[in-house]
């Protein structure tokens, strides 16, 4: 089974679905990349804010408790300095001493401003206690059974002369009968302010409920918890946890018992919190809110995000599968039309504008078609002209067998009857025919190709007698260097025909070399120079012209007295490749010389590299 995992197959898909599996990926990482950072950072700015605000929250009910804290300290502090106060605490128990009507009217005037105190009540064995009550409630308690229940005698031990405390109210406590209500309790001892000894306790109560409504919250899921320094909690935003100890809340990630602690012990994970302390009271607010009740304000962004997710991978979809095939286009029909191609039909071409990559492709492809094609028919025609040569070479293998024999016979009969002339010259005809034929090769050795043309230029010289000497240099090192057969000689035979019959009183001569070039390394060079009457300036430029074009395309028509030379031309190309070059020099009246370049590597025998 195959592996969906494979690099071979993601290499199989075609172009457009490769678009596509990057393109849409990406934009959805991307955007759900942004979605959580931006999920991130909206929660640490929400979280942030609840927490100022939080924070104003809890400052805000510190100072109104001060507030009220304070107050209740005036009072107490002015009752205490109060004179009838002290001439009370000062009276004899069995002197039935009471309070007058001025220092009466003058409490209830403290207690009328002050709505927020619920009653004051005074506490002493001296006299009977001293009740107010701005709510309307029953009479409180007798001092005795306040001693029993509230511990009197505790109160007067106490280091602080005042302290806040809660009073959690059930049917066996409370100052006032029938109160069920929680009561925050202000208790001031009362001294003797000439011996100093406690004569009596002062309550200031205050209804938990009002001061429930003194703070606020900043939302409808905050929670605000107000503590004493002990860890006794004195009032919430419920009121479920008064009178309470502070470790019996469920916010804290270990058990606590000392308010000091709860910035570090409070589980940070689940609760948004802020704390502060009273420096007046020692009591402590903490304002919490659940975190996830808080981020759940975020909820609308995780949707958005989802949907925009949504909505953007159907998007990439379609705009990357638009943009793949609006790129893949241009490369189909390129594709479509190399199968036509590769099915032989070379007369294919693209037309795609533009000068992108894709329309230079478009481009490099047209122009390979028409190479190849030009190829194709390039190979074609020397196919053809190669197959004619097979044919002249078949038949040339026929004939000169044939006079081979005949002259060798014809040589041994003149040179038996004393014609040592005649001889001579069927014996290099002889010698042509023997050489030319080669057992079939297209090949042969310099040195035979040497060798032939000298027996033409002795038969030539024959002819013309004294009109003609020739000189013949080959270097030793190249003497078994292979060239195709018939190269020199036809270059002979034109500087004899064009060049040295047109002479009259002259003799003519003919100079063959064959050596390593000197100023092209790895090449020979193969000159032959004449004396004869030259090429006019205007025929050699023409002559000059066709060598070069022929170079380059050796398919054209050439002129009678260009074709020998074009067809040596044509056949060194064929035999060594497009290194080869030929030059042709000359100066009316003085001669010309042509030579040839043909690349050399010592040891490799040319035949085999001809097709590099």
């Amino acid at each position: 089974m195959r592996s969906y995992l494979s690099p071979k197959w993601y290499l199989d898909l075609p172009l457009q679905r490769k678009l596509l599996l990057w393109f849409a990926p990406l934009l959805l990482v991307t955007i759900a990349i942004t979605g959580v950072y931006s999920y991130h950072i909206a929660s640490n700015e929400i979280v942030s804010k609840m927490s100022l605000e939080q924070l104003s929250s809890a400052r805000q009910a510190i100072d109104h408790l001060d507030y009220i804290a304070q107050d209740a300290l005036d009072i107490s502090d002015y009752l205490y300095l109060t004179p009838e106060i002290q001439v009370m605490l000062k009276s004899d128990s069995a002197s039935g001493s009471y309070i007058n009507n001025d220092s009466i009217l003058m409490i209830n005037r403290l207690m009328v401003t002050r709505p927020y105190f619920q009653f004051l009540t005074i506490y002493s064995p001296r006299f009977e206690p001293i009740q107010f009550n701005n709510k309307g409630l029953s009479s409180a308690i007798p001092f005795e059974e306040f001693k029993e229940k509230f511990d009197y005698e505790g109160f007067l031990k106490r280091k602080k002369i005042d302290e806040w405390s809660i009073e959690v109210p059930n049917h066996t406590k409370s100052i006032f009968y029938g109160d069920t209500k929680n009561k925050l309790l202000l208790t001031k001892v009362l001294k003797n302010d000439l011996t100093l000894k406690p004569e009596g306790v002062l309550i200031l109560g205050i209804d938990e409920k009002d001061i429930r409504r003194s703070y606020s919250t900043p939302s409808d899921k905050s929670k605000i918890i107000v503590t004493n320094s002990d860890g006794h909690i004195l009032s919430d935003t419920d009121g479920d946890w008064v009178g309470k100890s502070i470790g019996d809340l469920p916010y804290f990630t270990t058990s606590i018992d000392n308010p000091d602690h709860i910035d570090s012990t409070i589980d940070r994970s689940d609760w948004v919190f802020s704390h502060t302390q009273s420096s007046l009271t020692g009591w402590h607010v903490l304002v919490l809110q659940p975190r996830q009740d808080l981020l759940s304000q975020l909820n609308r962004i995780k949707w958005i995000t989802a949907l925009i997710l949504c909505l953007t991978f159907v998007m990439s979809l379609i705009v990357s599968w638009s943009v793949a095939s609006v790129m893949t286009k241009p490369m189909k029909m390129i594709l479509t039309s190399m199968k036509k191609f590769q099915k032989g039909d070379f007369s294919q071409q693209v037309d795609i504008q533009g000068k992108d990559e894709i329309g230079q492709l478009s481009k490099g492809y047209n122009v390979m078609v028409r190479r190849i094609s030009e190829l194709i028919d390039d190979v074609y025609a020397f196919e053809i002209k190669q197959r004619q040569a097979e044919l002249k070479v078949l038949q040339s293998q026929i004939n000169p067998h044939f006079l081979y024999n005949t002259l060798n016979t014809i040589a041994w009969t003149a040179q038996k009857n004393g014609e040592h002339t005649v001889a001579e010259m069927i014996y290099s005809l002889s010698g042509i025919f023997q050489i030319s034929l080669s057992q079939g090769r297209d090949d042969i050795e310099l040195q035979e190709e040497m060798k032939l043309t000298e027996h033409y230029l002795f038969l030539q010289k024959m002819r013309y007698r004294e009109k003609l000497s020739y000189e013949m240099d080959i270097h030793p090192e190249l003497a078994t260097f292979k060239i195709p057969k018939l190269l020199i000689q036809p270059l002979i035979e034109n500087a004899i025909v064009h060049g040295l019959e047109p002479l009259t009183n002259d003799i003519g001569f003919i100079h063959v070399t064959v050596a390593p070039a000197v100023d092209f390394q790895g090449m020979i060079l193969i000159e032959v120079t004449d004396n004869g009457v030259g090429i006019p300036d205007s025929k050699l430029k023409v002559l000059q012209a066709q060598t070069k074009s022929f170079a380059e395309s050796p398919y054209q028509t050439a002129t009678t007295e260009s074709f020998a030379l074009l067809n040596i031309m044509n056949r060194i190309r064929l035999f060594y490749g497009t290194e080869v070059v030929m030059e042709i020099t000359s100066v009316e009246n003085f001669g010309t010389r042509v030579q040839l370049l043909l690349p050399y590597r010592r040891g490799e025998n040319p035949a085999k590299s001809a097709y590099r």
